[in-house]
């Protein structure tokens, strides 16, 4: 009996996913969005990556909507149980800015979806301690709005690795 299931799921997946996607209005792939804004929003990244590789904390929370913003690696979600905080921006700035260290960060296969006055960014990263080999690479989604003509980052979530030994 749970084979006879199991192979009813296997066919009728693919044809509710076709089917869906055949349903969906052809208006909702259509996202409001401009030149202006993804260039504001490059610069957002821009920025990002030069605060941190000059140490420059009060630029970066400039860069913020507030600093109670979700921020967080996802390599603490099995730390934290039922109990998950996930504005976690304080543990970043403590590491990032007043641990001492200097850093260099860059940005790559940077992907920006944005509709309005909202916008995904998607980035692989990597960060080293300047002058070392020694640092950790991941995958950043960062959601943005844009308040008072400014671009914010509202939302951070990222994986986070060690670098492999070369």
């Amino acid at each position: 009996m749970k084979f006879l299931i199991f192979l009813a799921t296997l066919f009728l997946l693919p044809v509710t996913a076709t089917t869906a996607a055949q349903l969906a209005p052809s208006f909702l792939s259509v996202h409001r969005s401009s030149t202006e804004d993804r260039q504001a929003i490059e610069q957002v990244l821009a920025s990002y990556t030069r605060s941190v590789n000059s140490g420059d904390e009060k630029a970066f929370a400039a860069l913020l909507l507030d600093e109670k913003i979700p921020f967080m690696s996802t390599s603490s979600l099995d730390t934290h149980g039922a109990h998950l905080d996930t504005r976690q921006y304080e543990d970043f700035r403590q590491a990032v800015f007043l641990s001492g260290k200097k850093y260099e960060q860059n940005f790559y296969h940077v992907r920006i979806e944005q509709d309005d006055n909202l916008a995904q960014a998607t980035l692989d990263f990597v960060t080293k301690e300047a002058g070392s080999q020694a640092g950790g690479y991941g995958w950043k989604v960062i959601q943005l709005l844009k308040v008072n003509g400014a671009w914010k980052i509202a939302s951070e979530f990222y994986t986070a690795y060690p670098l492999p030994k070369s």
